[in-house]
């Protein structure tokens, strides 16, 4: 039988469910990093918390919480994932300031969540500070990437490509 964690006591609550940690103030070994979710058509920010390491295990775990998608506090709050359900992100290499992102799986959907999603991984990428550009590829081939208006490319892509989907 599923018990609902609203059926628990409050006292029992409090203890039994964990609780978000504020992005200020980041456990110990822990740093705060930046993903970039959807709400009406434009990315916003999330904070999750992340080991403390090496750009390369900060970008898995950027890359891990974006596959995991928006926590239930956030969907509540209307944030989702444009990402496909289908789809599986790696970090094939981080060589210097360019991260490749590898693709496994479906990337179906429009253009215009196409672009939301590429903008979630290339604007989340971007948010650790020596990663300046992203590509990405399946079976090591490149893949073409939708830019924020709607162009194909296997260019580099920055933060500057997706900073007009940003939400005011």
């Amino acid at each position: 039988m599923e018990i609902r964690p609203e059926a628990l006591p409050s006292r029992l609550r409090e203890t039994a469910l964990p609780r978000e940690v504020s992005p200020q103030t980041p456990g110990p070994g822990l740093v705060s990093v930046v993903v970039n979710f959807v709400r009406k058509d434009r990315l916003v920010r999330s904070v999750r918390e992340v080991p403390n390491g090496p750009a390369e295990d900060r970008l898995a775990a950027i890359v891990a919480a974006l596959v995991a998608g928006p926590t239930e506090r956030e969907r509540a709050s209307g944030i989702s994932s444009a990402l496909p359900a289908g789809l599986q992100l790696t970090v094939t290499t981080l060589d210097g300031n360019r991260a490749v992102i590898g693709l496994v799986g479906e990337t179906g959907g429009s253009a215009a969540e196409n672009v939301l999603a590429v903008g979630q991984i290339v604007l989340s990428a971007t948010a650790i500070p020596t990663v300046k550009e992203v590509t990405f590829e399946r079976d090591g081939l490149p893949v073409e990437a939708l830019l924020a208006d709607g162009a194909l490319t296997t260019n580099p892509l920055t933060a500057a490509d997706y900073a007009a989907l940003r939400a005011g």
